[in-house]
């Protein structure tokens, strides 16, 4: 009876650390810049990633091909072998959850939580900082939702607008004085995890 005992002790504990972690492969992002010039919109449907409760840990990656660009010209320009983001093939997020005590994984509600962490484009880091929805279902799975935005330095905007300019308008047939982004970008994640 102890061994049986022991053993139901030993399961409740290794499931109460297992529900600790979350993770999805199908997590979605949204990006959004504006200038006077152009509106950039873009989708990725295939974004990893994880919670973990027991450190606190937030991991965000994807793929930078991944995206989807609302304006159909942009998005064969963005995966093309001529504008070459080889160097640049990832995005990745890694932060840490700071109010944790705010999440009730044992009962079922939407939580808020402050999130902050390092945001990775290429070998540029940035840190970021947002207030992050949490939904615990009954059944055992997470929604999470973060709204953010970031400004690009002056010195990326400039490599990025000249890069625009001497790549994009062949591929897309833009007149190079209408390029440009702007350094403000909005980023909306939400994710579903189990």
């Amino acid at each position: 009876m102890r061994i049986f005992i022991a053993t139901l002790l030993l399961l409740a504990v290794f499931t109460q650390s297992y529900a600790q972690s979350y993770q999805t492969r199908t997590g979605y992002l949204y990006v959004h810049s504006s200038s006077k010039f152009m509106e950039v919109k873009a989708d990725n449907y295939q974004v990893f990633g994880s919670l973990n409760f027991e450190t606190n840990e937030v991991k965000v990656n994807g793929l930078m091909k991944s995206f989807e660009f609302e304006l159909g010209a942009l998005d064969q320009a963005f995966n093309s072998d001529r504008l070459d983001l080889s160097g640049y093939p990832k995005f990745k997020y890694e932060g840490l959850i700071e109010t944790p005590e705010n999440i009730d994984l044992n009962k079922a509600g939407t939580y808020t939580a402050d999130v902050k962490g390092d945001l990775f484009i290429g070998e540029h880091k940035r840190v970021t900082s947002a207030v992050a929805s949490f939904t615990v279902d009954a059944n055992g799975s997470m929604e999470v939702v973060v709204d953010f935005s970031f400004q690009i330095e002056e010195e990326s905007l400039e490599i990025v607008n000249q890069l625009m300019k001497e790549r994009l308008p062949s591929l897309i047939s833009l007149d190079v004085n209408k390029l440009g982004i702007s350094r403000d970008v909005v980023v909306h994640l939400s994710m579903s995890l189990k």
